[in-house]
């Protein structure tokens, strides 16, 4: 697709071409998810879409995830996004993949911020692929043959009340993913949802995912930094990236619609 240019050389595009993602054809679409999927996300600014509108693209791009009980007004296929002169936290505030305690969690996700501070309230995107490829060998072959634990206490239906934790599923992952898109292996756990690496101690199973959770955070050669404002549309694909959302700007407003797309059912390499 044209009108692509790189945020950083290896990870994460920005949509420059005038045309609307509106208006985009399905086979612009589904060039669209591919490149996500290779550059983990695509970002388009001065997006025009009102809610019934971003709910129809959602299935556009697949099955959509759904919130019951949203607000009047608010399609069941959007998750709103917002934190305000009221909130003591923002949602996001800590490195995930979301809802990766699904059997079959998500691929894309789509983030579109209607109204956002001056300054701050920044998402930070890290790279799975170069999470996993920077690891030494040893350890790469260590990790490909495991699973994790993920479960759903960082749920959006837990957090916000409307499931207990016992209601949702908590899932086997492996550690290390093949994408089905591009083949490649990404680094698949995330401090949110992983309670603990099959077939380890306890004590093994923190200290390693100690060790690759501040290895996606101290990283900052794998990461990209995307500043919000109105009409902002941010995709990315929780198979291979995680995201960390910035809560600086409290008192001001910050307020966005996300869809989140079903993926498949993760599976590794060993």
């Amino acid at each position: 697709m044209r009108d692509m240019k790189n945020i950083t050389p290896k990870f994460g595009v920005e949509y420059q071409g005038e045309k609307q993602l509106l208006e985009f054809s399905a086979t612009e679409l589904e060039q669209l998810q591919k490149i996500a999927a290779e550059r983990c996300i695509v970002v388009a600014r001065d997006q025009k879409m009102n809610l019934d509108q971003q709910a129809d693209f959602a299935h556009r791009l697949g099955e959509p995830y759904t919130r019951p009980n949203n607000p009047q007004g608010v399609p069941k296929e959007l998750i709103r996004v917002q934190a305000d002169e009221n909130s003591k936290f923002a949602a996001g505030q800590l490195w995930h993949s979301d809802v990766s305690s699904d059997a079959e969690p998500p691929g894309l996700s789509m983030l579109r911020i209607e109204e956002a501070p001056e300054t701050g309230g920044d998402t930070v995107f890290a790279d799975m692929y170069q999470a996993f490829d920077t690891l030494s060998e040893e350890m790469q072959h260590f990790l490909e043959p495991l699973n994790a634990l993920h479960v759903p206490r960082a749920h959006y239906l837990f957090t916000s009340g409307l499931k207990r934790l016992d209601d949702l599923e908590s899932s086997l992952h492996p550690v290390v993913r093949l994408h089905p898109i591009t083949k490649r292996k990404a680094l698949f756990v995330n401090a949110a949802f992983v309670e603990k690496i099959q077939d380890l101690t306890g004590r093994e199973s923190r200290s390693i995912l100690a060790m690759l959770y501040d290895h996606v955070a101290y990283s900052v050669n794998i990461q990209c930094r995307v500043s919000w404002h109105p009409g902002t549309v941010v995709f990315w694909d929780n198979r291979c990236v995680q995201h960390f959302a910035s809560f600086d700007y409290f008192p001001a407003l910050r307020r966005g619609y996300r869809i989140t797309i079903r993926g498949e059912k993760p599976y590794g390499v060993a």
